[in-house]
């Protein structure tokens, strides 16, 4: 199993100048995309191989994006159509693409551990468990918290969704 994770999240604002020109989504947008090769042949080679993408959507956020952070979630967006793809691509083969989309999980990033709104991490991993137990290779990962936002186009409440998050994320910062 190939576990590909990357990104680092940063506030930006449009009206202000970036303070490292360049450095914006690098490893986010990448690394997933262009695996080292010793990755690309291990998982070639492999009887069954299963590269496992954390696109992240955070709370959906490839689908749904949070204003405070454009970049990281275009990167986020770009992961998912690779998955995408590259599940496509592999669909002929023993090779699984599978993708983990996780909530607003209570971590260290963007001060989330101290948010009573982000789901607790003990919780997510339990769920995100049980979830491989129960379907041991899904397209998409998908915890309860996320499937509003997941789902938002789908149900008709994009735009809904997609400025509440917005409203509760970003104005009060």
């Amino acid at each position: 199993m190939l576990i590909n994770n990357a990104g680092i999240m940063r506030p930006e604002k449009a009206a202000c100048p970036a303070r490292r020109p360049g450095r914006r989504g690098g490893h986010g947008r990448h690394q997933p995309a262009r695996p080292h090769p010793s990755h690309r042949g291990a998982v070639a080679a492999a009887p069954e191989a299963t590269p496992f993408h954390h696109s992240e959507y955070f709370i959906g956020i490839g689908i749904s994006s949070l204003a405070l952070t454009p970049t990281y979630c275009a990167t986020k967006a770009a992961i998912h159509s690779y998955t995408l793809s590259l599940r496509y691509q592999l669909r002929a083969t023993t090779t699984e693409v599978l993708e983990l989309v996780p909530p607003y999980v209570a971590t260290d990033l963007m001060s989330g551990a101290s948010d009573p709104r982000a789901m607790p991490l003990d919780k997510f991993i339990a769920e995100v468990m049980e979830i491989l137990k129960n379907q041991p290779t899904p397209a998409e990962i998908c915890v309860a918290n996320v499937k509003a936002l997941r789902f938002s186009a789908e149900s008709g409440k994009f735009d809904a969704i997609f400025h509440g998050l917005n409203a509760a994320m970003t104005d009060n910062r």
